[in-house]
């Protein structure tokens, strides 16, 4: 691939006879440039521009690099100069008028492709370069720490900055499992303040202009503004009239063959599933007239050119891409992440009907004219507009052409280069432009982290009715009374220890929810490792800090006032399951919820807020009281027929009676905290008067019993997750698993 480009460099003209040494000479080129501080002497002029382009791997292959190239070559034409600064490709070999920045490799899971790196650090040679190459404007196009650091030093020079916005690498993190939840805010934040930094950032669509405008990438508050600057294709270069069928011969295709092409990298994010799919079916379906080609590299390749009739051609050069094009007969470009769609603008100047995702390509495909823009993520649209095409070679062509008439009209490369060589003399002629005080970003970051939460659960449930709004007056109306409500109940000093106990108890129904949703997410692994992983960290969160956080809770306040606290867990299953599973919620659910948190409010303000100590003699006269020991024959007779009813499944019962089953079974087993509490009052009276209290037999067996519980309950709740959403199971476990710690307040304590 780094062969191709620089041989397409060389045909560019952005090779110089002197590269022996590449760095060096693009510092001796640096050193004869006009010597004069940018922007000085009056407006700047296209044959005296010099521009820095800061990117993170110039060296690969992909839709950003083509662009850059694309742009460099215009400029170069017209007379101006340019630098850029770059990530080192493998073997470190920097091309001419290419500086290195300090950078670490990326890991291939996370962008499929093992040879990208993320600049961490400007480094002295590269700053040097900037300094004797005096820009007059400077272009970030990857927001990584080495951009951010060039355009800090741009500033303190007093050279405007601009953006560039090539990938969407926030919804990219969307396809990288459980982690997402935590790393995508944190990267969605960064991103925003990287770019409000540079005054004006190009998008390269009006629809990805109003979809990062609704995503906060635009700031009022910082003054930054996003403007619209497309991409072009060279319609010579791609051209219908390369359509090669002695190609097509060598591939094995008859000329009635139909075939589809993928074009890009086979990595997730792209939607190689799609593709799959459609063309396993078609093979099936249509055996002797589809075929498939896949040109590209990535995970997926594999599994993709494993298909029957689908053939790969891996990374192709400059001179062979544009032949393949035409040589094919419908494009297939599902990706979802696009920020323009160079693929689908390729197509279509190959004379191509062009299938491609809704969301990316609109812009481009108008469904029924040059093609089909798909909706939704399924892979059955994609499929019936294939086999539409396949069965009308008429309207297949028809399409072709109007695509081809589109892309010369509207999107010949050099006129849309130009545009951007305007933008920088524009830039350029202008006052540098100045972001809000550092202190801005300093309050307002962890700001937007505080409120991310609340307001992606909002936006997951969509608009809120009169019936949503009544649930959160109510729940205002608690909070309330909560916060300026005195405490009545007791004539003496009031002892508020019981507030460090909700708070220990919230937290460990926090830590405890995150473990259940893990378990759910435990089945959606199939690789072994994984699998062990996630059932780690699970087991961490509720053996160990849940127990911990709980017991503490229980030196504090009473357990009747904290059993209600445990279903708080539905509101925090709620929040991790619609991030982490992507399971729905709905506004009924938020009512809910909110509700829910106004009747833990309440408890924990109109509970008992008196905490009672037991001696190890007390405590253990406890589980001898008649009253506890119908309790546990009561529980053992509901246990035997929810364990029944479990095993048997719905091979006898309907599914709503099993999942009642799991929920009943695990809740009423781990909801016997009055083991928990018990054991934090043997190990306090331990620890206060003699620590070999804790060998004696009927603290070994509290011990273990305790244990018991904890573990069998959770592992039923495990088994159920394996067939039932976290929706629908964990609120029946939760609701048993607060009757039965209720229940056993009053009977065992008799609080």
């Amino acid at each position: 691939a780094r062969q191709v480009l620089l041989a397409g460099t060389e045909r560019q003209g952005l090779t110089s006879s002197n590269s022996c040494h590449p760095t060096r000479s693009v510092m001796d080129s640096v050193v004869d440039i006009n010597e004069g501080k940018a922007g000085v002497g009056g407006k700047v002029q296209v044959k005296d521009l010099r521009v820095v382009i800061a990117t993170a791997c110039f060296h690969v292959v992909d839709g950003v690099t083509i662009t850059l190239r694309k742009i460099i070559r215009r400029l170069k034409a017209r007379g101006a100069k340019v630098l850029v600064l770059t990530a080192p490709p493998p073997g470190g070999v920097a091309e001419p008028l290419t500086v290195h920045v300090e950078s670490v490799p990326l890991l291939s899971c996370c962008v499929g492709q093992g040879d990208y790196h993320m600049g961490v650090k400007a480094g002295e040679e590269a700053l040097l370069a900037m300094e004797k190459f005096q820009p007059h404007v400077v272009h970030c196009t990857t927001p990584d720490f080495a951009c951010y650091a060039i355009g800090v030093w741009a500033r303190e020079h007093n050279i405007p900055v601009m953006g560039t916005w090539h990938s969407n690498i926030h919804d990219y993190a969307l396809h990288w499992g459980t982690i997402s939840t935590v790393i995508r805010p944190l990267i969605v934040l960064y991103i925003q303040h990287f770019y409000y930094a540079l005054g004006t950032t190009y998008v390269p669509s009006e629809i990805m202009r109003k979809k990062m405008i609704k995503e906060g990438f635009e700031s009022k508050a910082h003054g930054n503004k996003l403007e619209v600057w497309g991409r072009g294709v060279d319609c010579d270069k791609f051209n219908p009239n390369k359509r090669d069928e002695a190609w097509r011969t060598r591939m094995g295709f008859s000329p009635d063959d139909v075939v589809v092409l993928w074009v890009g990298r086979c990595v997730v994010e792209k939607r190689p599933d799609v593709y799959i799919q459609v063309m396993r079916n078609l093979t099936k379906l249509y055996p002797q007239k589809v075929r498939g080609v896949v040109c590209g590299r990535g995970d997926f390749y594999k599994k993709m050119t494993s298909i029957p009739n689908v053939q790969g051609v891996g990374w192709l050069t400059a001179e062979e891409l544009p032949r393949v094009y035409a040589s094919c007969d419908i494009l297939c470009f599902p990706s979802r992440v696009e920020t323009f769609g160079n693929v689908t603008l390729e197509g279509m100047a190959s004379g191509l009907p062009v299938i491609a995702a809704d969301c990316c390509s609109s812009h481009l495909v108008e469904s029924g004219h040059n093609g089909y823009a798909i909706k939704g993520m399924d892979f059955s649209g994609y499929q019936e507009a294939i086999v539409t095409l396949m069965e009308d070679k008429k309207l297949r062509q028809q399409m072709g052409i109007n695509g081809r008439k589109r892309a010369v009209r509207d999107f010949e490369v050099d006129a849309v280069m130009d545009q951007m060589v305007e933008h920088y003399i524009e830039v350029a002629n202008n006052p540098p432009f100045k972001p809000k005080a550092f202190i801005l970003n300093v309050i307002l970051f962890p700001i937007a982290m505080l409120l991310w939460w609340p307001y992606m659960g909002i936006y997951q449930a969509g608009r809120l009715g009169p019936k949503e709004w009544v649930g959160i007056l109510m729940f205002v109306f608690v909070m309330v009374v909560y916060l300026y409500g005195g405490d009545e109940q007791n004539e003496g000093p009031t002892d508020y220890s019981w507030i460090i106990g909700v708070c220990l108890a919230t937290g460990a129904q926090l830590s405890g929810a995150l473990a259940k949703v893990l378990f759910k997410s435990y089945w959606q692994y199939k690789v072994r490792w994984k699998q062990l992983a996630i059932s780690a960290v699970s087991y961490v969160c509720i053996i160990i800090i849940n127990p911990i956080m709980g017991l503490s809770a229980y030196s504090f306040a009473a357990q009747s006032l904290l059993a209600p606290l445990s279903i708080l867990n539905l509101v925090w299953n709620a929040v991790l399951a619609s991030l982490i599973l992507k399971e729905k919620l709905s506004k009924a659910n938020m009512v809910a919820y909110l509700l829910i948190c106004s009747g833990c409010c309440m408890t924990s303000y109109f509970g008992i807020h008196e905490h009672k100590s037991f001696t190890y003699d007390e405590l253990m006269g406890l589980f001898l009281e008649p009253m506890f020991l119908v309790f546990l024959v009561v529980e053992a007779i509901v246990a035997t027929v929810g364990a029944n009813i479990a095993w048997v499944g719905e091979k006898q019962y309907p599914p709503w009676v099993v999942r009642i089953a799991y929920g009943c079974l695990g809740g009423m087993l781990g909801g016997n905290q009055f083991l928990s509490k018990s054991l934090s009052e043997m190990i306090s009276t331990a620890l206060k008067t003699d620590v070999a209290i804790i060998l004696r037999p009927g603290s070994l067996m509290l011990i273990a019993g305790t244990v018991f519980v904890l573990i069998s309950g959770l592992r039923m709740l495990q088994k159920g997750l394996k067939f039932y959403t976290a929706m629908s199971l964990v609120p029946i476990y939760q609701g048993f698993f607060t009757i039965t710690m209720v229940a056993s307040a009053l009977v065992f304590f008799k609080e």
